[in-house]
């Protein structure tokens, strides 16, 4: 976890109360490969019914514990309050340096709340700041990677995936973006994973499941973006109906994203080649996508294609040879 803090730096500083832009961060840094499930110190953060609130004092509602807590998480849990009374207060600059410190100390919660600020800016305080969004909220989702899955808070996880998928879905471009765009996919695919799991389900309420259902359709919207925009149709598609089998959830974002999902299967559909992409004439198998759309469909039967003009002649010459029989 500290390596993970120390790559993300101080993003935030203090300057007459207005914050300056964060330095570049390395996203590689943010996703391990493999995710260990450790028990960490640090409160939990529980969502209203909304995914995404008013980025400015709305997103600082805070989850109370009640009886003795230990000395790690008291102190996170003083940070947070101190936060969100300078929320109130109007004072952002200083509720933006209370947050970065409980993030430092592990705390998923800030960290989450750190990149709402980001995503939507604070008045005069905070510029919007994609990137630095995404970076927090993948930072929220190591932290939450180390909780054991069993206890992980879905309404957090829900705030962090919806931020992860507008910013997908308006913000970056998949050329320009790289490193956040499959640092956040990796990321999103052990959600995934996890949320299939039914020893982790099976206890679920009905809340959890609309929450879990959300969150899905979030990520697998996200997916069939990915795909997309490398030319991979079928696996969009494919993505894009998961949205549809998945369903809707009750949480407006994400029921809309599976309306959406139905007009882009109708889309890709008329891009997905509909004849096998292997010449009828010579066996030729192109590998990439150009490539097969350079195939010649043969407009007689409409079922085979060719890679040149030359082997489209010779099978044209097998319909002739049907016709004469018949």
């Amino acid at each position: 976890m500290r390596s993970c803090l120390n790559a993300l730096g101080v993003l935030l500083n203090n300057n007459k109360g207005k914050i300056d832009k964060p330095v570049p961060v390395n996203f590689r840094t943010l996703v391990p490969q493999d995710f260990v499930e450790e028990d960490i110190s640090g409160p939990s953060c529980s969502s209203s019914s909304s995914e995404i609130k008013d980025n400015r004092i709305s997103i600082f509602n805070l989850s109370r514990k009640k009886g003795a807590l230990p000395p790690v998480v008291s102190q996170v849990t003083t940070l947070l309050n101190e936060a969100e009374s300078k929320a109130s207060s109007k004072d952002f600059a200083k509720s933006v340096e209370l947050l970065e410190k409980a993030t430092t100390l592990g705390s998923a919660c800030a960290a989450a709340k750190l990149g709402l600020v980001y995503h939507g800016g604070i008045r005069s305080t905070v510029e919007p700041d994609y990137s630095s969004a995404a970076a927090y909220y993948l930072l929220a989702l190591k932290l939450i990677y180390m909780i054991p899955s069993d206890k992980w808070d879905l309404g957090l996880l829900l705030e962090v995936i919806a931020g992860l998928s507008e910013i997908y879905r308006k913000k970056m471009r998949r050329d320009e973006d790289n490193d956040i765009w499959m640092s956040g996919i990796r990321a999103m695919r052990h959600v995934e994973n996890s949320l299939q799991d039914p020893a982790m389900i099976r206890n679920f309420k009905h809340r959890e499941l609309q929450k879990s259902k959300a969150i899905r359709v979030h990520m697998n919207y996200c997916f069939g973006l990915t795909s997309e925009t490398d030319e991979e149709y079928q696996d969009a598609i494919k993505f894009y109906e998961n949205c549809k089998r998945i369903g809707e959830s009750n949480f407006a974002t994400a029921d809309k994203l599976v309306k959406k999902a139905q007009s882009k299967i109708k889309e890709l559909k008329s891009k997905v080649p509909t004849v096998k992409p292997i010449c009828v004439s010579c066996d030729y198998e192109p590998k990439e996508l150009t490539d097969i759309w350079k195939l010649l469909v043969c407009s007689k039967c409409r079922v085979v294609a060719a890679c040149s003009r030359e082997c489209l002649t010779t099978h044209l010459a097998t319909h002739a040879t049907h016709a004469t029989r018949s």
